[in-house]
């Protein structure tokens, strides 16, 4: 049977030693929060599995992944066996010196065309400085894209619009195509993996039409985005519809332990597994009872009402997410 799964989310990491709004990580101590990482080999195991033969994005993810000591390995690993694939990762541009050398020694390994990178700018100074915490953050997002961007690589610049920041919306768009980069807008979500469950968002309808004024006035609400937006505006609503997910099947995600989940939410009654206890054999892991129970819960919908905004595979009522089209 041929794999249906084209994209893999590995969280390399949960360090991150940042602190902003939306997100209590940084609060983690790194010995404890990384003491149980997947190792290497158990990794390139699983890369070599049936189930992933298809695949052809990866997404390292989690903390803050360049600043973990196995990044660029990581990197070396997928980009050997999937050479044509697209490696991303999201970084927050705090340290601009170790994400140009560590950037610069993946490019040894990937083409500069299929490594992409998202920097968070979150707004402009005054209004970045309401949501991301670091000191001096701004100034060292600034410097990471201008040491990045003779690079070559696909270099985006990311927003998670919050009611602190949301009529930035003109002015990270305008910063981006004046620099010619790439711009991605995404919307402010609760999960267990930001230790975020109690924050309340709290938006008004006048926020939320203003919101959606400003992405219609740059033209983001196109088909094959419009649905995520509409999907964001029902969490905050609370009228959150039922969907078709097919997230698990067309998509998975490790964490940085090894646990095996549909999503990224990373919900306990939805772990299929951990590859280390399979020692890296993600086909066996598939296979396997647990998984496959996972699966018909998604299915099933029972772990519906979701507000996982970064799930991709999915048909709403409404329209298809992004990753289906």
């Amino acid at each position: 049977m041929v794999s249906k799964i084209e994209d893999l989310n590995y969280m390399v990491s949960l360090y991150c030693p940042g602190e902003c709004l939306n997100c209590s990580i940084w609060e983690s101590d790194k010995a404890t929060i990384t003491k149980y990482e997947l190792n290497l080999t158990a990794f390139e195991k699983s890369l070599k599995s049936k189930a992933l033969q298809n695949v052809s994005y990866f997404d390292l993810t989690a903390g803050e992944s360049q600043l973990s000591s196995k990044y660029v390995a990581v990197v070396r690993l997928i980009a050997a066996h999937f050479p044509d694939a697209i490696i991303h990762t999201n970084i927050s541009g705090w340290y601009p010196k170790k994400h140009l050398e560590v950037t610069q020694e993946c490019l040894k390994y990937v083409k500069p065309q299929n490594f992409r990178i998202d920097v968070s700018l979150d707004g402009n100074r005054e209004n970045y400085s309401k949501v991301r915490l670091v000191k001096d953050g701004f100034e060292k997002v600034m410097e990471s894209i201008a040491l990045l961007k003779p690079l070559n690589i696909q270099l985006r610049t990311t927003m998670i619009i919050y009611k602190e920041n949301y009529k930035d919306i003109p002015w990270v768009y305008d910063f981006a195509t004046t620099n010619k980069l790439g711009y991605f807008f995404g919307y402010a979500r609760n999960a267990s993996l930001l230790k975020n469950l109690d924050l309340e968002y709290n938006y008004t309808q006048e926020h939320l039409r203003e919101i959606e004024t400003l992405l219609e006035q740059i033209n983001w609400l196109i088909p094959r985005r419009e649905a995520n937006w509409l999907w964001a505006k029902s969490i905050y609503e609370n009228c959150i519809p039922e969907f078709n997910c097919f997230m698990g099947e067309q998509a998975l995600v490790i964490d940085p332990y090894g646990n095996v989940f549909p999503c990224n939410d990373l919900l306990p009654q939805l772990n299929m597994g951990n590859l280390q206890e399979f020692d890296g054999d993600l086909d066996k892991l598939l296979e396997h009872k647990q998984a496959k129970e996972v699966l018909q819960k998604v299915k099933n919908r029972e772990c519906q009402p979701c507000g996982m905004l970064c799930a991709h595979k999915i048909e709403f009522p409404w329209g298809k997410q992004a990753g289906l089209l």
